[in-house]
């Protein structure tokens, strides 16, 4: 009994998990779930009047018992399935006489007419155990077991002798030796094996065994406290069943295997999809929104290329990535200067400047008064910086050598004009280290302008302010820090 509790239970669980990857599926299939069908076959009784265990048992006249019926099947999925069954037969068996011609229910014989109305459930264990996982199949196996009830009427007569074919009991009152047109009606419980085979979308031919216990009655062969109990019969029949619906394939015939390759056959393109990466940029196509990124380029978490200045320009390829928000650049991603003065539009307080003025690091345009009046193309106050990358002190084109022009432009424009230029350094690293390497960064700014403009080295002098000057306090803004100031003397 524990046995085929846990075959059931196991039985259930794995038709569920069918059930589930079928359901993954159902939006590119659709089945027919409903099947209407005819039977009709042979059936045995067992009880007390019949003659032996084994063999058939026939009812009066040695005609064969027999019956018929239909029903309605509905496939949940490939492995449940339930079914309302009605079934129209006839009973007989008989107990010749053994020893004693005049004992209790000997030398007798019945007939019966029954009809009988079940609910079962199927369940298709060919489908949870299918080799072949690539095809549909056509043939299928079953068990079904339900419950219902049978209604029955039965007389019981003299098989031999003088009195032959006298009424000696009926289901009614077994002991009233009359004929009784009134149905008795039982509890019945069919349980048994059935196998299935495909002939064509619209139709399936099959094969079934049931055995109908009736465990709550005796009343059967109207023979009631005999030795053999309960009443019941087996009905072993042929099947034809016509599939309900408009579509090419119905539930029962799913290979669930088939589901599941095709699932697994989509994850693993899936999975393809989430591995490919075709530009190398750590972000995997499927979720990549900028597919062609040049090898090594820093990008984000959509596979675009870093913009940290968020200027429309990518940082491989801005002149200028530091560029103040909201600023307008050209295509090279450098601020945009409408005036020519050096001064970027965003920083300009007067950008209208007159073509060939001087002005200082705000636009603002620079005279000075020299000795008897005149006016002199000397200038004060400060300049556009200079910018290093982390723990250098190289002077580089794309944040340097345009600036570097603008100092060399107002130099060279009065011979006059000295220049202090102070290099500063970030708060990473030690103090004494930083103090070092922005005198570094002050020495190169000079070195270029005299090695590349010609200007004169003891027009300029040189101081480190290390990391004591900041311009910004913030650690993601670290890198305004490492930068040389220029201020005309």
């Amino acid at each position: 009994m524990k046995k085929s509790l846990l075959l059931i239970v196991f039985s259930l669980i794995v038709a569920a998990t069918g059930f589930g990857q079928e359901g993954s599926t159902s939006g590119k299939r659709k089945f027919n779930y409903f099947a209407i069908g005819l039977h009709g076959g042979w059936t045995q009784f067992y009880g007390d009047l019949r003659q032996y265990d084994f063999g058939f048992t026939k009812a009066k006249h040695d005609v064969n018992n027999g019956g018929g019926g239909l029903f309605i099947d509905y496939q949940l999925n490939s492995v449940i399935g339930f079914r309302a069954n009605v079934l129209v037969g006839t009973l007989g068996g008989s107990k010749r006489t053994i020893g004693n011609p005049n004992g209790a229910n000997q030398n007798v014989y019945f007939n019966s007419l029954f009809i009988d109305y079940t609910l079962n459930t199927t369940v298709n264990f060919v489908n949870l155990m299918y080799s072949d996982r690539t095809k549909d199949r056509f043939f299928t196996a079953y068990v079904i077991g339900g419950i219902g009830l049978t209604s029955f009427r039965t007389n019981k007569y003299r098989l031999k002798g003088p009195n032959a074919d006298d009424v000696v009991g009926n289901s009614s009152s077994p002991n009233n030796a009359k004929e009784t047109k009134k149905f008795t009606t039982e509890l019945v419980i069919p349980a048994g094996l059935g196998v299935k085979f495909r002939l064509s979308r619209r139709f399936d031919l099959g094969l079934e065994y049931t055995q109908r216990f009736a465990p709550a009655g005796d009343k059967l062969d109207a023979v009631v406290g005999g030795k053999r109990g309960s009443d019941g019969y087996g009905y072993f029949n042929a099947f034809v069943a016509i599939k309900i619906g408009k579509q090419t394939h119905s539930k029962e015939w799913v290979n669930p295997f088939q589901a599941l390759n095709q699932n697994m056959a989509d994850l693993q393109a899936n999975v393809d999809g989430l591995a490919k990466d075709a530009d190398g940029d750590g972000v995997s196509d499927i979720f990549d929104k900028e597919e062609n990124t040049p090898a090594d380029v820093a990008v984000d978490g959509s596979g675009r290329a870093l913009d940290t200045d968020g200027d429309g320009v990518p940082d491989y390829l801005d002149a200028d990535p530091f560029t103040t928000k909201g600023a307008r650049v050209d295509e090279n991603g450098k601020e945009l200067d409408s005036d020519n003065d050096g001064v970027a539009d965003s920083q300009d307080i007067e950008p209208n400047t007159a073509e060939g003025a001087l002005v200082n690091f705000q636009g603002k345009t620079i005279t000075l008064e020299a000795a008897g009046g005149e006016t002199s193309v000397s200038v004060s106050g400060g300049l556009l910086s200079i910018y290093f990358k982390v723990n250098s002190a190289r002077i580089d084109y794309w944040s340097s050598y345009d600036r570097l022009a603008e100092v060399a432009k107002i130099m060279k424009a009065d011979s006059g004009v000295k220049m202090k230029v102070v290099g500063h350094a970030d708060k990473t690293g030690t103090e004494d280290y930083n103090q070092s390497l922005a005198e570094k960064r002050a020495q190169a700014a000079v070195d270029h302008l005299v090695k590349i403009y010609g200007i004169d080295a003891g027009r300029f002098s040189i101081s480190s302010e290390g990391e004591s000057n900041p311009l910004s306090v913030a650690d993601e803004a670290l890198n305004v820090n490492r930068r040389v100031d220029f201020i005309v003397q």
